[in-house]
């Protein structure tokens, strides 16, 4: 299963319990589903857990006296579910049970028929419906789809109340809701319930972070070696344009060892070259004697 589908699944675990948020999780659905009109109450959704909770909510919470078709399209992954109320009037007896006209044009969230302590779980029944989210491993999103600017507009506001911060966008025609933080994920799926999910997430977070550090590591060390090699191969060079021109005797005395060791072993790193000599001296000093011999070997070069 996806982790989109995992975060569903944790939420459907976690039933509310009292009607006042059984009513208020039915209503997030209700709302934010496909319509919620006169002419049409219909949810499309590719989890059937979701359609059939849907399908509960409608058959527990309002006396109906027509049916409820439920169409399942198939396809990869499961298929499409669309849910839709049957008869007009049933319609009407939905609308008014939400405090709903049935003649509303301008769809809005009823702030009246929301406690504060239901909230969360209208936010539970929104995201249910047009709530999606990306595999963490892949990247941080989440978003809401709505149809509607201004029931766009109640549902952010709503969140920003309860301490989340998306980002509005516009896509093809719907409006969307987003986060692109992975703090502010953790704490949507956490406020919805989603607690395993959450937990989740910052497991990956953790691992791509130190996977990341071990790559910054990884490739400064690499460029250190790369970084090394070139300037030990430079050394070698001089050592033995220096000898071919004056011979190994004619360099001092105290850069002879050092010369020949350089030659001889070009993977050892300058501390190492200090420490191998017979009287050993510091890495600084292996690097001031390399250097005086890069210096008459680029001096020599400049006479031919």
């Amino acid at each position: 299963m996806s982790f989109a589908g995992e975060v569903k699944k944790e939420i459907l675990r976690t039933a509310p319990t009292g009607l006042s948020r059984i009513q208020a999780q039915a209503y997030g659905m209700l709302l934010f589903g496909r319509s919620f009109s006169r002419s049409c109450i219909a949810l499309q959704t590719e989890n059937k857990e979701v359609a059939d909770l849907y399908v509960h909510n409608l058959l527990d919470l309002v006396p109906l006296s027509g049916g409820i078709t439920t169409i399942h399209h198939p396809k990869k992954q499961g298929g499409i579910f669309v849910v839709s109320v049957d008869d007009e009037e049933d319609r009407i007896s939905i609308l008014k049970a939400f405090g709903h006209s049935p003649d509303e044009l301008n769809l809005r969230i009823h702030r009246a028929l929301l406690r504060e302590d239901d909230i969360p779980f209208f936010l539970r029944g929104a995201y249910l419906v047009c709530g999606n989210i990306t595999d963490p491993a892949k990247g941080y999103h989440a978003e809401l789809v709505v149809s509607y600017r201004r029931l766009c507009e109640d549902l952010q506001q709503l969140l920003m109340e309860n301490g989340s911060h998306p980002k509005y966008a516009q896509r093809r025609g719907v409006h969307l809701l987003y986060y692109k933080e992975s703090e502010e994920i953790e704490d949507l799926l956490t406020g919805m319930g989603a607690t395993q999910c959450s937990l989740e997430l910052m497991n990956v977070k953790i691992y791509k972070d130190v996977r990341n550090k071990v790559n910054r590591v990884t490739n400064c060390e690499t460029a250190n070696i790369e970084k090394t090699v070139a300037a030990s191969a430079a050394q070698v060079e001089d050592i033995l344009y220096l000898w071919e021109k004056k011979g190994k005797n004619s360099l001092p005395e105290e850069l002879q060892e050092l010369a020949q060791l350089r030659v001889d072993n070009p993977e050892m790193s300058l501390r190492e070259l200090g420490e191998a000599l017979g009287e050993p001296i510091t890495r600084s000093g292996v690097n001031h004697r390399l250097k005086r011999l890069s210096r008459m070997a680029q001096q020599l070069r400049g006479e031919d």
